[in-house]
């Protein structure tokens, strides 16, 4: 494959910017234009760093600065060459503490036509900071498709046709085979056939594995015409102001995941053991939400779903991630059944829920194939796990026929989910309408159909769990800019000034928690660290960012700047049309459970009280979804307001 642009950045560039920047920092953003097919590197001011620090921080104000429209009213739709797509590291990616290899995904997503911020590890982070960036910003739209090179100063834009039609794991070995580099030496990210048909929910996958779902994120990259970015491993330095400070947080880190009793599991075997944990609470999602009993689904055994004897089933090969102690992301290999001798990625929570349990599957053989398969078609795997129950359920109660769909499809068939999977992801027949993703095909479809589906009226789909017990998460996903939670469940939240614990069917509790929370989520999303090994005390996280910067950075500080991006992603929503109507769950989504733990608990009764006290708890007005001027100002952002509130500011 030849290069079809080769624009190298300056050393005399890239060495200034080194002088004066913090610790962490490589110093450049790469800026490429697919339609120009130039690459450039673009230094950026300490004070800059200090103020976006990285990751979603940057994300959103790059998102912000640069797809409103012409007049400045209205915001670029997903599709247009206008919007960007920027892949973002933050300052302790590429540093000795666990889980900094990987990015961040920002964009204007095909799913809600809005702001997206979603997360993936690997080595990609770390690569791209030993080759001089921080930051990949995309822009425009090519003719042909292109894939995006990077081995330290070269940085080429190659001719990707030969890949094209190559799901997301053949891309990678076929890279690999070009470059003559595989593991952690060549960094692959790339879209399978569900990013090159524009699929609405089609994610962008790396590693092998290590997939940024949200939001159409892989659609946008599609649309761009980039299969994938590439990053070999660079030669250049990395430098942490205080490098032993850094080993030391990084050792405080490790050890509260290794010992504090809420995260060990975490750390021994990532998050499988949420599926028993969150059956027993009536959060795991079955059967398209129609059930919270386990023993609805045919086969099911739930001791064999116990963490050790769902990973005792298959064969281990060790997976970690960059510079990462956490005993998760293994590969494996299946050792029982039709897919015998199949290597797959091990699924985490999300994954048994949306090709297992969500669609009425126990076969642990069969829904982690399954699950590879999500990851090498490339779609998000929440939302896919929605679309395909769905249709199960209304092939099931005749609101789609055999006809339509081409074969029939029952609860728990995971070849023909398959099946469904390939039509969906090379938008054939049926999968045509339904690549369209849950919320427009059931409104395509309409009547009965339509109350069946999970969805946010904003276009979204929320993550693998049953939210009907897990009230807050329901909340956040629905109030979220970003198509996803933005405010999470932290191990400590006393450490931020919330409650250990509180009632989870009392809405007024449950809008102040998720309102206190606020913040959080979208700094360490800044960080460039992932979120399993972020699920630690806050000021351990700060010590680490100090001593990588040279910054004095407070949990007090960590807060303030986290709900300062959460507020710009919001402003961005809001000029692509979002508004308050929209934050509410569909007929299914926020339904009342009809069994299990959460039997008869309603959420939608308590939905409007909730929205009140959450709007008034974070500063919003209640009839628009805007950012009150007293919120702007106490958050230094009074230069949002004039564009949010025109002459009433």
């Amino acid at each position: 494959m030849t290069p079809a642009t080769s624009t190298a950045p300056a050393k005399s560039t890239t060495k200034s910017a080194a002088t004066a920047r913090p610790g962490g920092y490589a110093g450049n953003l790469l800026r490429v234009d697919l339609t120009r097919r130039t690459c450039r590197a673009e230094p950026w001011s300490p004070e800059t760093m200090r103020e976006l620090i990285g990751g979603v921080g940057l994300g959103a104000m790059i998102l912000y600065r640069e797809t409103a429209t012409r007049d400045g009213k209205g915001n670029v739709s997903w599709d247009h060459p206008d919007n960007r797509l920027v892949l973002a590291t933050g300052p302790l990616a590429g540093l000795p503490v666990w889980g900094t290899g990987g990015l961040t995904v920002c964009t204007i997503g095909a799913g809600t036509n809005g702001p997206t911020s979603t997360q993936a590890n690997g080595f990609f982070g770390t690569n791209l900071k030993y080759c001089g960036y921080d930051a990949i910003i995309v822009q425009g739209q090519s003719k042909d498709w292109l894939y995006l090179y990077i081995n330290d100063d070269v940085v080429e834009l190659r001719d990707a046709r030969p890949l094209v039609g190559l799901d997301t794991w053949e891309t990678q070995g076929a890279l690999y085979k070009e470059t003559g580099l595989a593991g952690h030496q060549l960094s692959v990210y790339s879209i399978g056939p569900a990013g090159e048909n524009l699929v609405r929910f089609a994610a962008i996958q790396g590693d092998y594995g290590h997939v940024a779902s949200k939001n159409g994120c892989g659609a946008v990259m599609g649309k761009k015409r980039l299969k994938a970015v590439a990053i070999v491993k660079g030669t250049k330095s990395l430098r942490a102001a205080d490098p032993r400070g850094v080993v030391q947080a990084a050792d405080e880190i490790a050890h509260d995941l290794r010992t504090d009793a809420s995260a060990r599991s975490l750390y021994e075997y990532g998050t499988l053991p949420g599926v028993v944990n969150l059956s027993k609470m009536g959060a795991l999602p079955i059967k398209n939400y129609t059930t919270n009993l386990t023993s609805n689904v045919a086969g099911a055994d739930m001791s064999a779903w116990e963490a050790p004897k769902l990973r005792e089933n298959f064969d281990h090969r060790g997976h970690q991630c960059n510079a990462c102690g956490m005993h998760h992301c293994h590969m494996s290999v299946i050792r029982h059944g039709d897919q015998k001798g199949k290597i797959v990625d091990e699924p985490e929570y999300e994954g048994w829920s949306g090709c297992g349990w969500a669609i009425g599957a126990a076969d642990r053989d069969g829904v982690a194939w399954l699950n590879t398969e999500c990851d090498r078609a490339c779609v998000d795997v929440n939302e896919w796990g929605w679309l395909c129950g769905w249709v199960m359920e209304c092939q099931e109660k005749g609101y789609i026929t055999r006809e339509q769909l081409g074969f029939e499809l029952k609860w728990g068939d995971v070849k023909g989910a398959h099946r469904l999977l390939q039509m969906v992801s090379r938008r054939v027949g049926f999968g045509n309408i339904l690549a369209e993703g849950v919320k427009r095909a059931a409104e395509k479809l309409g009547g009965p159909a339509k109350e069946c589906a999970i969805y946010i009226e904003k276009g979204a789909t929320p993550r693998g769990h049953d939210h009907r017990s897990r009230w807050e998460e329901m909340l956040d996903t629905c109030t979220s800019s970003t198509a996803t939670m933005e405010t999470g469940n932290p191990v400590h939240p006393t450490e931020i000034g919330q409650p250990a614990r509180i009632n989870p069917f009392d809405g007024e509790q449950v809008a102040k928690y998720v309102a206190g929370l606020r913040g959080r989520r979208s700094f360490e999303d800044s960080l460039g660290i992932c979120i399993f090994t972020s699920r630690t005390r806050l000021e351990y996280i700060c010590r680490a960012l100090s001593a990588a910067t040279g910054w004095a950075f407070t949990v007090d500080e960590a807060l303030r700047f986290g709900k300062r991006t959460a507020v710009i992603n919001r402003a961005t929503a809001l000029r692509c049309g979002h508004t308050g109507a929209m934050e509410y769950p569909s007929t299914r989504y926020g339904s009342t459970p009809v069994d299990g733990p959460a039997k008869g608990q309603a959420i939608r009764a308590q939905w409007e009280k909730m929205l009140d006290t959450w709007y008034s708890e974070v500063g919003f007005d209640r009839k628009t979804g805007k950012p009150l001027p007293k919120t702007l100002k106490d958050l230094g952002l009074d230069w949002l307001s004039k564009s949010l509130w025109g002459n009433k500011a």
